[in-house]
């Protein structure tokens, strides 16, 4: 796709999740684009999820991307004719024939900036490493691998190393990430060239290495480090940093997160 000539895009089809993918898809279909079918998680809850917007639009909705590979082994006209494959905050790895399903092919967008952050190393990582900057990115899928394909483009925003969560930087990025999908789509829509960079390199984290950064040790954290890893992982209602007792783990917060829950705590009670 480096450089060469391209039609409009005409279908595509959307996986995602989050208000986020939800805009997505008004704005695909605000543009004209047919979206002949979402892949969504059908009892997310979130206020405006795919799967809703897309009962409410009469899309079809399948629950993961098997479902996808079944209409491919039988030809259906939903996933016939499919210009783009759209991945928005997509749970599940997404392997072929869905990635090469697409005329113009696979795209992801993606909650942190490439190549520094893949996978799941992005907001805990990033103010664990007193960024001043993060970002959001969007890259082609051209592998079973997560977030290794030529990226696109990637927007950045200022990040207070001294103040960010976890949870406040998935929820500034979630803005930025849905500019960003516009931005993009805006080139495939009008049938722009889309140029591309490598992407090589970055940290990758499982779920086992991301989880052991968790563990805070009393002996030799610093009370920085200690308040830091808190910001990092403070992500409701996942498990945040934390201390072993006796095999037992308990979550820590500290006094700027209780004064920020509290304060949740008095806006829903004067409801």
């Amino acid at each position: 796709m480096n450089g060469g000539e391209q039609k409009k895009i005409r279908r595509a089809i959307l996986l995602g999740r989050k208000e986020g993918a939800a805009d997505a898809l008004s704005f695909l279909l605000e543009q004209g684009v047919t979206v002949p079918l979402v892949v969504a998680q059908k009892d997310e809850l979130v206020g405006r999820s795919l799967a809703k917007e897309a009962q409410r639009r009469h899309i079809p909705v399948f629950g993961n991307t098997h479902d996808v590979y079944a209409l491919l082994e039988k030809n259906d006209p939903l996933v016939q004719d499919i210009d783009l494959v759209i991945s928005f905050l997509f749970w599940q790895k997404i392997r072929e024939p869905v990635i090469k399903l697409g005329k113009q092919g696979c795209i992801n967008f993606h909650p942190a900036p490439l190549p520094d952050y893949k996978g799941r190393a992005g907001y805990n990582t990033a103010v664990l490493d007193c960024r001043k900057t993060f970002g959001v990115s969007a890259h082609f899928i051209d592998a079973e691998e997560f977030d290794t394909g030529p990226i696109i483009e990637v927007l950045t925003f200022p990040l207070d190393t001294n103040l960010a969560t976890a949870l406040s930087l998935e929820r500034e990025s979630q803005k930025h990430l849905l500019s960003l999908f516009k931005k993009v789509l805006n080139r495939f829509i009008m049938g722009l060239t889309i140029l591309t960079t490598p992407n090589i390199g970055g940290l990758y984290l499982n779920s086992v290495e991301l989880e052991a950064l968790k563990q805070i040790d009393p002996e030799n954290d610093s009370a920085e480090e200690v308040e830091r890893k808190i910001r990092a992982f403070f992500f409701p209602p996942h498990h945040g940093a934390k201390i072993t007792i006796q095999g037992k783990s308990f979550t820590l917060i500290d006094e700027k997160i209780l004064k920020w829950l509290a304060d949740i705590l008095a806006k829903r009670t004067d409801v």
